[in-house]
């Protein structure tokens, strides 16, 4: 089951995902909301996955890790990424401090992590970020896409990223749809859509 939550500052969407283990994708900026749903429903939190290291996503971070204690998973190259300059999290661009915390899980493309008969695959889709990345769950063909690509939108590749990365894995993407299909795409921002998209907002950006 997906418990979508919207962060009511900058608009960054978070998953919890809820099968014998529980993972949340992305902590927005204020987990508080989230914190009381997992409370709600007594499941816990085993992951806290963050898509990629900017601050909409990661700002969360510390509430549930305190409160639950859940592995926190990142990949690699971001996660060297706020070890070594905290900048690049983008916190400036707030009047806020963003607390960081410890990744416990590097991931790399091609890790899965089983929530029972949820997997989540990770795919590394470097751009947005250089260590962003998607999560695909083929039993629903869901793909988590946090700010890769949106609802007809893709996302900026000048905070950390690169235009041309991002092109390659979006195309990537749609290769992933014509051979093992995405029905839904759930993005860091704004509303879900049909996994078709992708090639639709390909061409638009990248054709």
């Amino acid at each position: 089951m997906i418990h979508s939550f919207m962060s009511d500052s900058y608009g960054s969407n978070s998953y919890l995902v809820v099968d014998k283990k529980t993972a949340l994708i992305d902590a927005g900026i204020d987990s508080s909301r989230i914190a009381e749903k997992i409370e709600e429903l007594g499941v816990g939190l085993d992951f806290l996955i963050n898509t990629h290291c900017h601050f909409d996503h990661i700002g969360g971070n510390r509430l549930l890790k305190e409160r639950f204690g859940p592995k926190i998973a990142m990949h690699e190259i971001d996660a060297d990424a706020i070890r070594k300059n905290k900048k690049a999290t983008l916190y400036e661009m707030i009047d806020a401090c963003v607390p960081l915390t410890l990744v416990d899980i590097r991931l790399s493309g091609g890790d899965i992590l089983n929530l029972g008969k949820t997997r989540l695959e990770v795919i590394h889709t470097p751009g947005h970020t250089m260590g962003s990345i998607c999560l695909y769950e083929p039993g629903s063909r869901s793909l988590f896409s946090g700010d890769t690509v949106f609802s007809g939108g893709v996302g900026r590749a000048d905070m950390g990223g690169d235009w041309e990365e991002l092109g390659q894995s979006i195309r990537a993407l749609v290769k992933l749809t014509e051979e093992r299909g995405i029905e839904t795409i759930y993005p860091g921002h704004g509303p879900a859509d049909c996994g078709d998209s992708i090639e639709e907002t390909y061409n638009t950006y990248f054709g």
